[in-house]
């Protein structure tokens, strides 16, 4: 029926060429209320900003086409009202003949319309191929006569994946290995056995358009065909909640189990991601592929499970869960799915491993894709989506995930991770550790709802189980190398100079010197490699480490919030708190958050143990880069203005360490770190008002400095060990400052070291040129010059009595 009605068309006319890619001026766009419609619709018009388009909506008139448009771009969070006059909404019927119009608007369509791009669709799963070829097939008459009427248009179909059984089966059982290449095309014969018509016409529908398509290519039509994923929501974290997923995983939440299979990893690639990278590729006139298969390939960095963000299910079998949903009859999200999901039982519901992966090749969306392509990290899409249902209930028709903050799961959840490594239990999370965990958890869950919001307990579970499973693979790569243990920590340096007083320049600037190895910011986030390839992949473009770190950064725009007040670097040497971390015995948590009785139990119960974890890991770091510069020796310069909290246990964990410790006036830097603790905790932790922050603050680093200095008052056999240095001579003249150590020290200074740190310099007073300047007043935070006077006064009389402040 298709064939015959683009003979026809075609019939005694010979139509003029499409345009350009790059010329389009008005185009026609189906299916722009949708959940992937209304999303390439605002990059159409984001993207080319003189383009027109025309869309197709069923309503009773224009004017309530328009506003069904607008309705969903709102309820997206995407509406952008200086692109409403370049939205021109027609009312029709896609299953209409000609789409319901008059011939005389149908033929001024075909002599306007440069490009089509046909989105619409019945893209329900269950259902029989008769019940929606109207929509999904018969459709394609109109749209083709459209393209090739008057004068040829590029066409832009939005096909499906699923066409290929592997993919629409998750690539589980007889289909593990898999791969869906650039030029695939589906094996009919294997879709005749899997897919049977009755159940899943949806894929037959998409099957013989893509055939129609192709026919008409015959006559020089340029079509594309993008085979999208499975997808149901965005990177702002929308979500289509009648999604068979989504109704999956408001059925678990409902009765609080969860079949076997069920993971976040269901969550795939976003919509307004897939709408950017098909709507830049259709404006490329270079693109030199018929067909793209629009999926991130690449594995995420972890395999993650419900649990890991707080949200626990009992596990039950899949007949156990069939049969508690259906005891709610109609009311229950997957009431009317069983056909369907009975089918797909066999490959989704079973223990397997998730399968991180697609294999899928991605290389002609990358290569005719005019920008970086970036997915958000699951993770991230995980917490977007949480945050979405919390704020749009009435959007949302099934329960609520209730994230829960206790011990029990996260450690039975660490549990996993030990015997999934084949490591002892107590051997990978020793009882101190577990204590740790407790304490941790015991402080989050102390800070009220006004201030740490519900949503924020996902994202703590979250972090909690990723440490977690660290400290469980560095049992692990310690099980399969015990020479680990033995590594020299010899003479480790440590900048500890108090918050905003240049010692991120000073390290930054001395790690470019051949004496020393500076751990990473990625790599003290995970400080393994599980497959041991720190020869060839560690501290590389390529370390998975180091891009999953960067993903999250950019998802979330860490450089951009912080821009002013620190920069933030992958590639940079960067503060080792985060080892501390790993201990769950770290200050930095009670400066994000307010949780006083945790900063009794540290106090109450020291931080050596901690400590002594810190320096574990730091021989780890050793070893491993000794795989690949196995001929270099080098001392650790390390950073931390926390490590003044802890400079007793400090010296004691690293009996042959030196210390450099930069000064600036208590009353030329506390302003900035007031705005700075302002910041992370909007970012982080749980947001106060200025007064509260000025307030507690000034205690703390008060505290911390004056402690610190009583402590090398009452040792001075320590004094050779550490080092001074002025902020005004560090930001003077940082090259002489790094002079004036080496000498005082007596280590010997490189010209090579020399030449890079000086590179490194210039690179930023470059940077900093573009920066805009970070501006605060402490007045803003309740605090006074004298309030600041007051609380550091042991610690100006310190710093006096050496000469480091002008009298």
């Amino acid at each position: 029926m298709i064939k015959t009605s683009i003979r026809k068309v075609l019939a005694g006319s010979k139509p003029d060429a499409a345009i350009p890619a790059d010329a389009f001026r008005n185009v026609f766009l189906t299916g722009g209320t949708g959940l992937i419609g209304r999303f390439w619709l605002k990059e159409l018009l984001q993207q080319k900003e003189d383009l027109i388009v025309h869309c197709l909506v069923r309503a009773d008139d224009d004017d309530m086409a328009f506003n069904r448009i607008k309705d969903a771009m709102v309820e997206a969070e995407i509406w952008d009202d200086d692109h409403s006059g370049r939205i021109k909404a027609i009312c029709g019927d896609i299953t209409l003949e000609r789409f319901g119009f008059d011939k005389s608007i149908f033929d001024n369509l075909c002599s306007q319309i440069d490009a089509v791009y046909h989105l619409a669709a019945d893209v329900a799963l269950i259902a029989s191929y008769d019940k929606i070829r109207e929509v999904n097939a018969r459709s394609m008459t109109s749209i083709l006569e459209l393209c090739l009427q008057d004068r040829l248009k590029h066409l832009f179909y939005a096909s499906t994946l699923g066409v290929f059984p592997a993919y629409f089966f998750g690539f589980a059982k007889e289909y593990s290995e898999y791969f869906i290449s650039d030029s695939e095309k589906p094996d009919i014969d294997e879709m005749k056995r899997k897919f049977p018509i009755n159940i899943v016409g949806y894929l037959w529908s998409k099957l013989v358009s893509e055939q129609a398509i192709r026919y008409a290519q015959s006559s020089k039509m340029p079509a594309t065909i993008f085979r999208l994923p499975k997808t149901h929501m965005a990177s702002n974290g929308y979500n289509h909640a009648y999604d068979i997923d989504c109704r999956i995983f408001g059925a678990a939440l409902e009765l609080k189990i969860a079949p076997p299979g069920l993971s976040p990893h269901l969550y795939h690639e976003p919509a307004d991601i897939l709408a950017r990278i098909c709507t830049a590729i259709s404006f490329n006139p270079q693109k030199g592929y018929p067909i793209y298969h629009c999926s991130n390939p690449n594995p995420e960095f972890e395999e993650l499970t419900y649990s890991d963000f707080g949200i626990n299910f009992r596990k039950v079998s899949y007949e156990e869960f069939r049969q508690a949903c259906q005891t709610r009859g109609s009311d229950s999200p997957l009431y009317s799915y069983w056909p369907l999901l009975d089918y797909l039982q066999p490959y989704i519901f079973n223990n397997r491993s998730i399968n991180v992966g697609q294999p899928i090749s991605d290389m002609a969306i990358r290569t005719d894709c005019r920008f970086d392509l970036r997915w958000p990290p699951l993770v991230i899409n995980h917490n977007r989506t949480y945050n979405w249902i919390c704020h749009n209930p009435e959007q949302w028709p099934w329960a609520v995930p209730e994230p829960q903050l206790k011990t029990g799961p996260i450690l039975e959840r660490a549990a996993e991770h030990a015997t999934n490594l084949q490591i002892p239990y107590e051997t990978a999370f020793p009882e101190w550790m577990q204590n740790a965990v407790h304490q941790h958890i015991k402080a989050l869950k102390s800070v009220t709802n006004e201030k740490l919001p519900r949503q924020r307990f996902s994202s703590n579970a979250y972090l909690i189980s990723r440490n977690l499973l660290k400290n469980a693979e560095l049992a692990y790569e310690l099980k399969c190398f015990p020479e680990i243990s033995n590594e020299k920590i010899s003479k480790p340096v440590f900048i500890i100079g108090i918050n905003r007083t240049g010692t991120t320049l000073l390290h930054r600037l001395m790690s470019r010197g051949q004496r020393f190895w500076s751990p990473l910011r990625y790599e003290m986030n995970d400080p393994v490699l599980l497959d041991g390839n720190y020869k060839d992949v560690a501290w590389t473009n390529r370390d998975p480490r180091r891009n999953y770190f960067k993903s999250i950064s950019d998802a979330i725009g860490l450089q951009e919030r912080l821009s002013g007040l620190h920069d933030v670097d992958p590639d940079e040497p960067e503060e080792d708190f985060y080892l501390l971390n790993l201990a769950f015995t770290s200050w930095i948590f009670t400066v994000v958050n307010n949780v006083p009785g945790y900063a009794d139990w540290i106090m109450n119960t020291g931080s050596g143990e901690a400590y002594r974890h810190h320096r574990r890991i730091l021989q780890h770091f050793s070893w491993q880069r000794k795989q690949k510069f196995p001929h270099d020796q080098r001392n650790w310069l390390l950073k931390m203005p926390f490590h003044l909290k802890e400079l007793t246990t400090l010296v004691e964990t690293y009996p042959d360490a030196v210390f450099i410790q930069t000064h600036r006036t208590p009353d030329s830097f506390m302003g900035s770190w007031f705005s700075f603790i302002e910041r992370m905790r909007a970012i982080f932790g749980d947001e106060l008002s200025r007064i509260d922050i000025g307030r507690e603050q000034l205690a703390f680093m008060s505290d911390m400095l004056n402690q610190a200095m009583a402590m090398r008052e009452s040792s001075p056999e320590l004094d050779n060990r550490f080092m001074d240095i002025r902020y005004q001579d560090l930001v003077k003249d940082p090259i002489e400052t790094v002079h004036k150590i080496y000498d005082n020290f007596e280590w010997e200074l490189d010209d090579s070291s020399l030449a890079n740190m000086q590179t490194w310099l210039t690179k930023q007073e470059h940077a900093r040129k573009k920066e805009s300047r970070h501006r605060y007043d402490i007045t803003d935070y309740d605090i006074s010059s004298d309030d600041i006077a007051k609380a550091f006064d042991p610690y100006m009389k310190f710093a006096n009595q050496r000469g480091l402040f002008p009298s």
